[in-house]
């Protein structure tokens, strides 16, 4: 066979190949395609401009989100996840009123993905439900700019004719600080369906107000174990004292039992007054959870003739949680000098997650003292710092976390440039 001959026999290969023109297409062809009259064709155009990561993709997307052909509309929803960019938003919230149930439970899963920036794997459900608790209070970035029309098509949502689509969307409000759908989500706390009722309490405890907590009260007698269980936690976070009777009363009822030390957990988070009496009553028990949610709640309650018992308890006790414990309880009663053996804790692999957890919960009151851990040796609480500093929020923290980027820690120095970068941009949007 000839040179020509063969030039030509691989040219028609290639073109009898039905492939080989997706792989070549290019930017503009793709574009084009969106508007074949071949469904399948423009599904498959959407699909690879989620993959192109180019900007300009976004809005002949988002003109398909009314296409005749469902998949075309499910493949769009994807592609402007795929694309993250925060133009194409307006076209996710239409998505959201689609007759399709899948492609409005997709919506709302790209939503909380590109406005928190986080990535799913899986099912939407799971990762929301993952996402939220793993958070007491809205997880999103204080900076992020969520458009009114998110927290309108959300609420919506809480009214969907499917109710995995208004469990997802009670969650997403939660995780986007839906404040302005609180009303929408307390009424939400009437749902048929336990699973709503549970993500909507959860959702408010993320992002209501203690006054918006009192409707949560009446859950504790919920006919479902998972939306008391909701309910107790959102309590706790939101701090209702006016719960304290009803909680007392689930307490007595269940002493030994889980909804018992649910009951006391909440009522420890309270700190409400009226329950020291149990509180020390519970110093005594001989299960060492009963004893540090006793310790911790005393704290709260913040009744300064503790102080000298707490030291001398202090002193006596063995155990390194309940040492910590009335570290804690002892800084929030007014000796900063406790705040160090939290600090230095925040390495551990047992109780760093609860000593981060204390710092956070006593906020920017204890700033000052934390400040001059930030040379400490430790490289792990010089890095851990960082992040809760982050976390606090106050910009004045930022002239604090400028040296750590030059940290002789790689570590520490990443995570002092990532909490500089987000407390500037907290400062940018503060008024």
């Amino acid at each position: 066979m000839t040179r020509i001959g063969a030039l030509a026999l691989g040219a028609s290969l290639l073109l009898a190949d039905p492939a080989w023109p997706a792989r070549r297409a290019s930017f503009e062809d793709l574009i084009a395609n969106l508007k074949s009259p071949n469904a399948a064709t423009r599904q498959e155009a959407a699909a690879a401009l989620g993959t192109s990561r180019r900007r300009e993709a976004v809005a002949p997307l988002a003109a398909l989100v009314r296409d005749p052909e469902p998949k075309v509309r499910m493949e769009v929803v994807r592609a402007l996840r795929e694309l993250r960019d925060l133009n194409g938003v307006p076209a996710i919230v239409t998505s959201m009123g689609d007759g399709d149930a899948k492609i409005r439970e997709e919506a709302i899963g790209t939503l909380v993905e590109v406005l928190s920036e986080s990535d799913r794997t899986g099912p939407v459900g799971r990762f929301l439900e993952m996402f939220s608790d793993q958070n007491d209070r809205a997880p999103v970035a204080p900076y992020t700019q969520v458009d009114p029309s998110v927290y309108r098509a959300l609420a919506t949502a809480l009214r969907d004719e499917e109710s995995d689509i208004r469990e997802e969307a009670a969650l997403a409000l939660g995780i986007l600080d839906g404040k302005p759908a609180v009303k929408e989500l307390v009424a939400a706390l009437q749902d048929p369906v336990a699973g709503v009722r549970g993500k909507a309490a959860t959702a408010i405890g993320q992002i209501g107000t203690t006054e918006d907590g009192r409707a949560l009260i009446p859950l504790l007698s919920d006919e479902s174990a998972g939306v008391r269980n909701r309910a107790l936690q959102a309590l706790g976070v939101l701090r209702v004292k006016e719960a304290g009777p009803a909680l007392r009363e689930l307490y007595e009822q269940n002493r030994r039992k889980d909804a018992g030390l649910r009951a006391l957990s909440c009522l420890s988070r309270i700190g409400d007054p009226a329950q020291a009496d149990l509180f020390r009553e519970l110093l005594q028990d001989p299960d060492l959870e009963r004893r540090r949610l006793a310790i911790e709640g005393l704290g709260r309650v913040s009744d300064p003739s503790m102080l000298a018992a707490f030291k001398k308890d202090y002193q006596r006790e063995r155990n390194d949680e309940l040492k910590l414990a009335y570290s804690f309880a002892l800084t929030l009663l007014g000796d900063r000098a406790f705040l160090d053996s939290i600090v230095l804790s925040l390495p551990s692999k047992t109780l760093g997650s609860r000593c981060r957890n204390y710092i956070l919960e006593m906020g920017r009151d204890v700033l000052p003292d934390l400040y001059p851990y930030l040379n400490d040796p430790v490289a792990e609480v010089r890095a851990q710092l960082c992040d809760i500093l982050s976390l606090l929020g106050d910009p004045d923290a930022i002239s604090r976390l400028t040296p750590l980027i030059s940290d002789p820690s790689p570590k520490v120095a990443d995570r002092a440039n990532r909490a500089v970068e987000r407390l500037r941009a907290r400062r940018a949007v503060t008024p």
